[in-house]
C-alpha cells in the first residue's frame, strides 16, 4: 500500500501526510512481536524502521497472513539485506508510502508529456516522467527526498489503484489532473508491475453515501453523457470559440491522456464515435461546419491532428480508407490556415513524415514547405570567445590650458602612486593579535612537553 499526494494537499495538509506515514508504520507496529520471534535477524531494522512513531509505538503480534503492510515489509527488509543495505537503510527505506513530486512541484508531468506527443515514441517514455516526478518521500522525518528506486519497488506489487473525488466540479475527461495523477500511476505501476492494476474512482463528495466504481465505468459514462451527448454539444456551440476550445482543447487532449496511459479502456469505437459525432456530424448538430468557423478552425486542426498521432502510434486501429479521410482535410486545413501551434502539431513531430504515404507527392511537398517554413531553429547563443581589456582613448585638449591642466592632473596621479599606501590601524591590531595567540601556542607548547 502506498499513497501519492498532489503537490496542492502536499502545501495545504502536510500534517496529514506525517499522519499517513505513522498510520502505516502503525500498521507495521502491529506485528512487531511476530516478526521479532519469527524473523529475528530483521529486529534492528525493525526498531530503526519504527523509530518515527515514538510513543505511539503499541507492539502487537498480528501474523503476517493477517497483516499485508507488515508481510510486504518483511519481504522487502530481507531483500534490502541481502543486497547489501545497512539494517537502519534497509528498514527505513522499506518502510516509505507516501510519495509525491519535489518540493515546489506540481504535477505527475504526464499530462505535458502526452499532450507533447512528438517528444516520444514509447508509453515506457511517459512512465519513466512519473517514476521520477513522483519518487519523492514525505512522512515524520522526510521532506521530498528522492527516493525513485525505492518508488519503484512499491508499485511493482500494486494491483489497485484509486483516485478519489470529492466533489462534481469537475470531471475525469474535463480536467487533465485526473489522467496526470491516477492515468500516471497506472502506466507507472503497468511498467514496473508488467500488467496493469485494476483502477477505481472513489465517490465521497457525500461522505454519507459514498461509492467506488471501477475507472472504465465512470469514463464510459461520461464520455457518454457529456462529450458524445446533443444536449451537451449544443450549448457549447452557443459559446462560439470557447465552446470550441472545451470540444477539442480539454475533451480531446484529455481523452488522448486517458488513451495513453489506459489503453485498455479508450479502444478503437471510442475514436469511431467521435470521429461520426465531431468530422461526419452523425447527431446533424451543424458540429462540423461550427468547428470550420474563424479561430474555430484551429481547435479542429488539433483534434484531427490527435486522431491522427493516435492511429500513428497504433492506439486507434482505423481503416486506411478512414486515415486517408482524417489526414486529407488535416492537410487541408494546414495549408489554409497554418500550424494550430499545438504539441500534437509540432514541427519535428514524426506524424508528418508518417503522413507521406497518404498524399501524392505535389500535396505533400506543400504540407512539408508548411511544416517547414514554421520550425523554430533553436539556438543557445554563444558567449565571448575572448575577453578584452577596453582601453579609453583621452580627447584631443581643446587648448593650450586643457591641456597644461590635464597634464598637472596626471603629474599629481603619478606622485600619488609612488607614494607608499597607508597601513589602516585595525591590520596592525589584527596582526598583533594573531602573533601574540601564536607565541601563546608556542610557550604552551613547550610548557606541555618539558611536563611531559
Amino acid at each position: 500500500m502506498i499513497f501519492t499526494t498532489s503537490g496542492l494537499f502536499r502545501d495545504l495538509y502536510g500534517a496529514q501526510l506525517v499522519w499517513l506515514e505513522r498510520a502505516a508504520l502503525m500498521a507495521l507496529d502491529a506485528s512487531v512481536i511476530y516478526v521479532q520471534q519469527n524473523y529475528p535477524a530483521l529486529t534492528i531494522a525493525l526498531n530503526h524502521a519504527l523509530e518515527p512513531l515514538g510513543n505511539l509505538q503499541n507492539p502487537g503480534r498480528e501474523p503476517l497472513s493477517v497483516n499485508h503492510v507488515a508481510a510486504r515489509w518483511v519481504d522487502d527488509a530481507r531483500k534490502s539485506l541481502a543486497e547489501g543495505s545497512s539494517p537502519m537503510q534497509a528498514g527505513k527505506r522499506t518502510a516509505y508510502r507516501v510519495f509525491g513530486a519535489p518540493p515546489g512541484a506540481y504535477g505527475a508531468g504526464v499530462n505535458r508529456m502526452v499532450e507533447r506527443s512528438g517528444s516520444w515514441e514509447q508509453r515506457q517514455e511517459v512512465a519513466r516522467v512519473s517514476l521520477n516526478r513522483m519518487g519523492h518521500a514525505y512522512g515524520p522525518e522526510l521532506a521530498g527526498e528522492p527516493r525513485q528506486a525505492d518508488f519503484s519497488e512499491r508499485l511493482a506489487t500494486v494491483s489497485n489503484t484509486y483516485l478519489g473525488r470529492a466533489g462534481n466540479l469537475y470531471g475525469i475527461l474535463d480536467n487533465n489532473d485526473s489522467f496526470d495523477y491516477l492515468g500516471g500511476l497506472s502506466l507507472a505501476v503497468e511498467t514496473q508491475r508488467g500488467e496493469a492494476p485494476d483502477n477505481y474512482i472513489l465517490l465521497h463528495a457525500d461522505r454519507h453515501n459514498y461509492s467506488v466504481e471501477p475507472l472504465q465505468k465512470a469514463l464510459l459514462r461520461e464520455l457518454r453523457g457529456q462529450h458524445l451527448n446533443p444536449q451537451w454539444l449544443q450549448p457549447l456551440m452557443e459559446e462560439g470559440y470557447a465552446g470550441a476550445r472545451t470540444m477539442g482543447s480539454e475533451f480531446l487532449e484529455y481523452l488522448w491522456g486517458w488513451q495513453v496511459t489506459n489503453p485498455g479502456i479508450v479502444k478503437s469505437w471510442v475514436w469511431n464515435e467521435v470521429k461520426s459525432v465531431y468530422l461526419d456530424d452523425r447527431l446533424g448538430l451543424g458540429l462540423d461546419e461550427f468547428l470550420e468557423q474563424g479561430h474555430n478552425v484551429h481547435v479542429l486542426t488539433n483534434m484531427l491532428a490527435i486522431m491522427l498521432v493516435s492511429a500513428q502510434k497504433e492506439f486507434w486501429e482505423a481503416s486506411q480508407e478512414t486515415i486517408a479521410e482524417v489526414a486529407e482535410r488535416f492537410a487541408e486545413l494546414v495549408l489554409a490556415n497554418g500550424l494550430p501551434g499545438s504539441g500534437d502539431t509540432s514541427p519535428s513531430h514524426l506524424l508528418y513524415d508518417w503522413l507521406e504515404t497518404y498524399f501524392p507527392p505535389e500535396k505533400y511537398a506543400q504540407l512539408r514547405a508548411v511544416v517547414t517554413a514554421a520550425q523554430v531553429d533553436y539556438q543557445i547563443a554563444q558567449g565571448p570567445a575572448e575577453i578584452s581589456e577596453i582601453v579609453m582613448q583621452p580627447e584631443e585638449p581643446a587648448s593650450v590650458a586643457d591641456s597644461t591642466a590635464r597634464q598637472s592632473i596626471d603629474e599629481t596621479a603619478d606622485a600619488v602612486r609612488q607614494q607608499p599606501l597607508p597601513v589602516p590601524p585595525v591590520y596592525i591590531l589584527l596582526a598583533a593579535c594573531l602573533a601574540l595567540i601564536a607565541l601563546g601556542w608556542i610557550l604552551g607548547t613547550r610548557r606541555h612537553v618539558v611536563t611531559a
